[in-house]
């Protein structure tokens, strides 16, 4: 059977349901009418649009987020790929007493982004593993027999490491060294040219030399000629007798020079350097540096102020890095992210030219 719609009686309870409901209309349409102040008025649109604003900065954050996770995958896609075309091995000077001190940082920052990693002392250490190669100056005293390391290293990795690596950088066990950007730097050169890079300074051979500190890389080719033919014995620029010597970058250049190794340029298009012979607080620092009439100004090869901007975006090296530095710019280098920071190098070429004009100067 249908059913039958049938009226509610009037009742007590339905009358006072009815009268709130008259009373809570009639206050609504009273507020409507109501003009509120301006001042609350704006402070309701600003709420609004403040809302509206971090809706939208979050929705920005979030694609930007994801647009820089992209490229960062992107990059390391492309950093895994240069790793393979541009393969460096490193060795590293160190000593007996800093195998703990030092060598074993370096092996748990930097280090581990070589293609392979040896340690060139004075006593044999499993552990790192370190190596003690034949003709070593055995010495106590920590930098003396520096070139006899030297040359003993170069030869060892030429003869047993020769199908592992296209260029090999040579490093002290303090220095610092960031190796993508060094893969990126050397990416155009071909390890078949004799040529070598490093923090450029004066004296002892016309091309001038390569800090040791800051660490020198060089070709395949450079590799192979300096052993094959520099340490032969058959130049006598080239000084294998002084073994007990510390100027280990002095004599490798001297080595280098007369068998055709040329000097890179090592600093970016902007003519900032990359490599750096003091720590990151020395190059990096505002203060006034030391007197002029220091070493170090004479010895550099390119006129600089040492300020952050005489410092590549590209950076690749820095010396007297203890250990907690290390940490920290590994931490720095490879997990620092900072929101909104492009990291795309803007070239000021104001700046470039007036850098060519100070060398033009020099050179004149």
């Amino acid at each position: 059977m249908d059913a039958v719609f049938k009226p509610r009686r009037w009742t007590p309870s339905v009358a006072i349901v009815f009268a709130l409901g008259l009373a809570l209309g009639f206050a609504i349409c009273q507020l409507k009418s109501v003009d509120f102040p301006s001042a609350t008025r704006n402070l309701i649109r600003n709420e609004v649009a403040e809302k509206s604003l971090i809706q939208m900065s979050r929705d920005k954050e979030l694609n930007s987020s994801l647009a820089k996770e992209l490229l960062l995958r992107v990059e390391e896609m492309e950093a895994r790929k240069m790793s393979e075309d541009v393969r460096v091995l490193c060795w590293v000077m160190t000593t007996p007493e800093n195998h703990e001190e030092k060598a074993v940082h370096v092996k748990a920052t930097w280090g581990r982004h070589c293609n392979k990693l040896i340690f060139i002392s004075n006593e044999e250490d499993e552990s790192l593993p370190a190596l003690k190669l034949p003709g070593v100056f055995n010495s106590s005293l920590g930098r003396q027999g520096l070139w006899s390391k030297t040359v003993a290293a170069f030869k060892y990795v030429y003869q047993n490491c020769s199908g592992e690596y296209d260029w090999v950088m040579k490093a002290d066990d303090d220095t610092y060294v960031i190796v993508e950007n060094l893969r990126k730097m050397l990416l155009p050169y071909s390890p078949e040219d004799p040529i070598y890079f490093g923090s450029r300074f004066r004296r002892f051979t016309p091309d001038g030399f390569m800090s040791g500190g800051a660490g020198f890389v060089l070709s395949k080719e450079a590799v192979r000629r300096v052993v094959t033919e520099a340490f032969d014995g058959k130049h006598k620029d080239c000084k294998l007798s002084t073994y007990e010597s510390e100027a280990d970058d002095v004599l490798i250049a001297q080595c280098l020079y007369p068998v055709g190794v040329k000097i890179g340029e090592s600093r970016d298009a902007l003519g900032r350097n990359r490599f750096f012979p003091f720590d990151s607080e020395w190059h990096t620092h505002p203060h006034n540096k030391d007197s002029k009439d220091w070493w170090y100004w004479d010895y550099i090869w390119w006129p600089s102020d040492e300020t952050v901007d005489n410092c590549s975006d590209e950076v690749i090296s820095f010396h007297y890095m203890d250990k907690f530095k290390m940490y920290m710019m590994e931490y720095l280098v490879y997990h620092v992210r900072p929101f909104g920071v492009r990291h795309l190098q803007k070239y000021d070429l104001e700046a470039a030219k007036r850098i060519t004009e100070k060398e033009n100067a020099i050179k004149s």
